[in-house]
């Protein structure tokens, strides 16, 4: 069984640093964690105590095994407790390979981690997930088929994945967070307190704030690395049942993601764009190979048997009115679905510029949708 929120004494193998950050897990993965750091069970638990520094624990207790992987962890470990209160969350746990929380589809791929590093609520993963991944160097039209695709994924019950990255990724859990109690799983290819890139740091806390999860298989203190992202990858397709494709030069890193979903036996899905746009190249290469062609989020729900989706606010909305609104004001509407919430919270979510959100808010507000209460958030009516 998985710890809760309240740690443990230590004879149950549960450790804990401070009033304000605590490090949780099972004893097994503990002896884990152990083996990755290098460091004794002596020096771990000493330092989760607050005893002594990391630096006086290792001049006392000697160094760890040589071995690159060994030292980086080692750093990861070092730095954690920085961590949790820079993302404003109290406490961080990790699950290791043999705890019966561990993510069941990731037990099944050919090099699962032995150890997950976890912020949020691992529960979303009970859910059945899609990965939505794609360029960095996204076009417009790119990023709003990927957050038309993850509101339409949460509106059929699924938990969206994707690896927090700079254009598609970033959209698709945007879009993820827009609609009515989406929960959306960022795996990081760092540790929490390096998040990459430091422009994402605002949409992983409001990942955080709607129930969400961050996940790295990186103790919370490691930087960032070249090769972390590719490694990450596997991650992110092997939480998942199906992964989509959706636009990726034949260069691009998430070309991995969608090999290695067909190597560990997952579905694969590529949205297809222009000919000749070389954003494109990569999912129609995907096509030519075997993945499933999807334009829309319905032709994903045929590929995995997905129910009927029940209208979103914004959707209900629109029928409601004989002209319709614009893209933006239904994004607001279903952004402040799930709870009332401020200007800039809802800007960062759809992605849009403050000074359009707020136009739409008058506008919203006027027509009788909203209300904007005393203390700034914006509410249905």
């Amino acid at each position: 069984m998985l710890f809760g929120r309240t740690p443990m004494k230590n004879s149950t193998g549960w450790l804990q640093a401070d009033a304000s950050v605590s490090f949780q897990c099972s004893p097994v993965t503990l002896r884990l964690c152990v083996l990755l750091s290098g460091w004794s069970r002596q020096i771990l638990s000493a330092w989760l105590a607050d005893t002594s520094s990391p630096v006086e624990l290792l001049q006392t207790a000697g160094k760890p095994d040589d071995g690159y992987r060994r030292k980086t962890a080692l750093t990861g470990f070092s730095e954690a407790k920085a961590v949790p209160r820079d993302l404003g969350i109290a406490d961080f746990f990790a699950i290791g390979f043999y705890d019966s929380a561990y993510p069941e589809l990731l037990k099944h791929i050919p090099d699962p981690p032995l150890v997950l590093f976890c912020l949020g609520d691992l529960a979303v993963l009970e859910q059945r997930s899609v990965a939505l991944v794609g360029a960095r160097k996204s076009t417009e039209s790119g990023r709003a088929i990927a957050r038309s695709l993850a509101a339409g994924l949460v509106a059929r019950g699924c938990t969206v994945v994707s690896g927090l990255a700079v254009g598609i990724d970033a959209a698709a859990h945007r879009g993820t967070l827009t609609a009515p109690g989406g929960k959306t799983v960022a795996v990081l290819g760092s540790g929490f307190g390096h998040l990459y890139p430091e422009q994402n740091r605002g949409l992983a806390k409001a990942i955080l704030s709607a129930g969400g999860l961050l996940m790295s298989e990186y103790p919370p203190g490691m930087t960032p690395r070249p090769y972390q992202f590719p490694e990450r990858n596997r991650l992110i397709s092997g939480v998942s049942e199906v992964t989509v494709l959706v636009e990726a030069s034949v260069k691009s890193g998430s070309l991995i993601t969608a090999r290695l979903a067909l190597e560990q036996g997952r579905d694969l899905c590529a949205v297809p764009g222009p000919a000749r746009s070389p954003l494109s190249a990569g999912c129609h290469r995907m096509i030519r190979q075997g993945a499933a062609l999807v334009t829309c989020v319905e032709e994903i729900a045929e590929e995995m048997g997905l129910p009927e989706p029940t209208p979103t606010p914004g959707e209900r909305a629109i029928a409601d009115l004989s002209s319709p609104l614009d893209e933006a004001s239904v994004q607001i509407l279903d952004a402040i679905a799930a709870k009332p919430r401020q200007l800039d919270e809802i800007a960062v979510l759809i992605d849009r510029d403050p000074q359009r959100v707020s136009q739409c808010l008058m506008q919203l507000q006027l027509s009788g949708f909203v209300r904007h209460g005393p203390d700034g958030y914006i509410r249905l009516l």
